[in-house]
């Protein structure tokens, strides 16, 4: 499976009318280094998002979307030591299940995991205008 940092470089590399090895000439690296990042198997070290940037004159745009590509394509975490032991334990499960998830579980617990981010996009209503009653005299009857 490719990670999004390998999505990203294929679609850069393919963009810039290169091929692999054509890249890794470039950068300096070799052909079978930049071949493992666009699988998925290697992650990026800085110094070849460095080169990168430096070698296709990256645009700030096509830069912030490497880095975020790359945050986004991490394999190890840390979490802190002051989370609950429920933050323990839901990592834990997460992780003995992660290779054996359906897709449609994963767009489910992704979806559930930014409700805060969903639920600010949507606007608050208000309770409704209540009516005050009008007084037996001045209903119409």
């Amino acid at each position: 499976m490719s990670s999004p940092f390998s999505t990203f470089l294929r679609a850069l590399r393919l963009r810039s009318g290169m091929r692999q090895h054509e890249l890794a000439k470039l950068l300096g690296y070799e052909q079978a280094y930049v071949s493992a990042i666009e699988l998925g198997a290697k992650p990026p070290s800085e110094e070849f998002m460095g080169k990168l940037d430096r070698g296709l004159s990256l645009n700030e745009r096509d830069n912030l979307e490497m880095r975020q590509a790359a945050e986004q394509s991490r394999r190890r975490f840390v979490l802190p030591a002051d989370v609950p032991t429920e933050t323990y334990l839901l990592c834990h499960e997460l992780w003995e299940k992660i290779d054996r998830l359906y897709p449609a579980q994963i767009r489910a617990l992704r979806e559930l995991v930014r409700i805060d981010e969903l639920l600010t996009d949507e606007p608050t209503y208000g309770p409704a205008r209540l009516r005050r009653r009008r007084l037996k005299e001045d209903a119409e009857m």
